[in-house]
């Protein structure tokens, strides 16, 4: 009989699991990895930190004039109603931010340029309101604009103010500036209603970079910078992207959070 020598039991499972391991603590550690990670989450990330953009074309929705005022402009605050005087998609319940009759008009105009229901916010940080909406129609994307009037810090004199605002963003692709991030984005991964979602510090600074060899003399370029204070929160709601833009520093995460979800409640 031959001598058999004896070999250890296999274990290229135990080296599978440790690489897998050391994979997953590198995605918590590289903010480039995390922002590969959330992209798995439906957060599109730029191909550089600095890419071409397409400017905006704007299209801003106009209310009806309330009967028996002249003014284009005026709005008046309705209560929650019935039938096609309704906001698409969301309407405040009884106890929630007011909405007006031009907010709604103009919102339903807006979804018609869209092509989807519109979600609004049924939540508005303390002294917020809503303040305009626009349709970028060369990126299919709509722009809604809240705003909060404060007294101005360390002023005694009450005609002294500040205007902060937050920008809600809503869109069927994210795939360009601003709906996306960069590789080099530090990315918080969190949650909305219990989905998905990302949080970020940062923004896009956009200028015209000259080019003799462009029609147009040059383009515009936006590159990422980690050292804006602008606060960021991506989400999706079904098929539609969306994030928070401000840059209130009166305005933490959660505060994000919280209107992001009452958004479509």
């Amino acid at each position: 009989m031959s001598d058999q020598t004896s070999r250890p039991p296999r274990s290229w499972w135990k080296i599978t699991i440790a690489i897998l391991l050391v994979l997953i603590l590198l995605a918590f550690i590289i903010p480039g990895v995390r922002a590969s990670i959330s992209s798995w989450l439906g957060l599109y990330v730029a191909p550089s930190t600095q890419v071409p953009i397409t400017p905006a074309a704007l299209t801003q929705a106009i209310a009806p004039t309330p009967i028996g005022s002249s003014a284009k402009t005026e709005v008046l605050t309705a209560q929650p109603q019935t039938g096609t005087d309704q906001a698409v998609g969301a309407y405040p319940a009884p106890g929630q931010p007011e909405i007006t009759l031009g907010m709604a008009a103009e919102i339903k105009q807006l979804a018609i340029a869209a092509g989807w229901d519109i979600p609004l916010p049924s939540h508005l940080p303390e002294g917020y309101h809503f303040q305009s909406a626009f349709f970028d129609t060369n990126n299919k994307m709509l722009i809604l604009t809240y705003l909060v009037t404060r007294p101005l810090p360390g002023s005694s004199d009450p005609s002294l103010t500040s205007t902060e605002s937050i920008t809600l963003l809503q869109a069927q692709r994210n795939d360009f500036v601003p709906m996306q991030i960069a590789p080099n984005t530090n990315v918080t991964d969190i949650q909305v209603n219990g989905l998905p979602a990302a949080f970020t510090v940062g923004g896009w600074d956009t200028e015209f970079v000259k080019d003799n060899t462009s029609p147009n003399g040059g383009r515009m370029v936006s590159s990422w910078r980690n050292d804006l204070p602008v606060k960021n929160l991506y989400w999706q709601i079904g098929k539609i992207y969306l994030a928070l833009v401000t840059t209130d520093a009166a305005m933490s995460q959660q505060d994000l959070v919280d209107m992001a979800s009452s958004i479509g409640n």
